[in-house]
């Protein structure tokens, strides 16, 4: 794969139309290169950023997750975040777009020791669609959120959980160079925010859940995957940009990271791919014995 780098000692690597930026290279100006706004979009990111501004920094935070995984609420689901349950309990859970909102690891009809806790609630929508992401009446659940400062305002201000922000990468045709600790390349995607915290809380194995858009039956414009089952273009494009942040992982020399998929959609090239939920336990023990597939 082409590395690409630039006069700011950032270095990039291409999925489809986007340069994914290498977020693990220290003591570089992070700039991303590929433009992920419309101007139609700016008011309401700018709006966001300045409602959003006085949160706490989740990057002024000390924080240290040797397991982490990363739960979605695509195919299966419902049934694979129950097997959380019999999970080491040593394994830290960051929960994206509607998880939160099905999450039933909580309810008081489980026996105390299935009952597993979000550490936190990720989120980087600017839309009002964000609205629609608050845990069920039913549930009324609500682990610490981090949320980016792009993130929709009305969503944090009624968010009613323990709320940290964190500072998208700026772009360089859009975003103004701020001084923090660190930012996140976000790509607009949950799934990368969370991988890039993931690296910042200095996981040691990451394991995404039901991180996919696939469906059983074919609706218009969708494309068929090698496993039977059917998704959107786009979603085959946001893979392919996870993918990248994957990459840079593996890439990076002064750390490992093992990490993991137990999702339903395109296989990643530089995940392990995970087949049943004995494998996805044993993924998170001292010694494990999977082999990449």
């Amino acid at each position: 794969m082409r590395i690409k780098k630039s006069s700011t000692n950032n270095q990039y690597i291409r999925a489809g139309d986007t340069w994914i930026r290498d977020y693990t290279k220290k003591n570089v100006t992070a700039i991303g290169i590929t433009n992920l706004y419309s101007l139609n979009e700016h008011e309401q990111i700018i709006l966001n950023e300045t409602k959003n501004k006085n949160y706490t920094k989740i990057s002024d935070e000390t924080i240290n997750m040797d397991n982490i995984v990363i739960v979605s609420d695509g195919f299966n689901f419902k049934w694979k975040h129950l097997c959380i349950a019999k999970f080491p309990k040593n394994v830290n859970i960051l929960v994206i777009n509607r998880a939160l909102k099905n999450w039933k690891l909580m309810s008081n009809k489980l026996d105390p020791e299935n009952r597993r806790s979000v550490n936190a609630y990720v989120i980087n929508n600017p839309f009002q669609e964000a609205m629609s992401y608050f845990p069920s009446v039913e549930n009324k659940y609500f682990p610490s959120c981090i949320a980016s400062t792009r993130t929709n305002y009305n969503f944090l201000k009624n968010y009613l959980g323990n709320k940290y922000t964190y500072e998208p990468v700026p772009q360089r045709d859009f975003g103004v160079i701020k001084k923090e600790k660190y930012f996140i390349d976000d790509y607009r995607n949950p799934i990368c925010a969370a991988i890039i915290l993931a690296y910042r809380f200095n996981a040691k194995k990451i394991m995404m859940i039901s991180c996919d858009d696939s469906f059983k039956e074919k609706k218009d414009f969708s494309e068929k995957l090698q496993n039977g089952l059917w998704t959107y273009p786009q979603h085959i494009k946001a893979q392919e940009i996870i993918d990248g942040n994957l990459f840079w992982l593996n890439y990076q020399e002064d750390r490992e990271v093992k990490i993991a998929d137990w999702s339903d959609g395109i296989k990643y090239k530089n995940a392990l791919y995970i087949n049943n939920e004995e494998d996805a336990i044993n993924f998170f023990k001292e010694e494990n014995i999977l082999n990449d597939n």
